[in-house]
């Protein structure tokens, strides 16, 4: 089944961070996966900005062995505009 997602991935503003540990009221993103590989599965985590938590949150799921659609694309070439 080559070329399916098998993954869904979110990240939203959020106004603290959701972790025990960290201090009430830092805004930051929160991430969110939901995976299908041999059952169903959820993960999330809190970064600082939208780049740190799309990067985190894929990076979960390559380690999950979850291949992400976006890092496989050939690149365009740049225009010489």
């Amino acid at each position: 089944m080559q070329g399916l997602k098998n993954y869904n991935l979110v990240v939203e503003p959020w106004l603290g961070n959701p972790g025990p540990q960290g201090p009430r009221g830092r805004r930051g993103y929160r991430w969110r996966v939901t995976w299908t590989l041999k059952g169903e599965f959820y993960a999330e985590g809190f970064e600082d900005t939208h780049a740190a938590a799309r990067a985190a949150a894929e990076a979960y799921l390559v380690g999950q062995g979850i291949e992400i659609m976006s890092l496989n694309r050939p690149r365009l070439p740049l225009s010489a505009d």
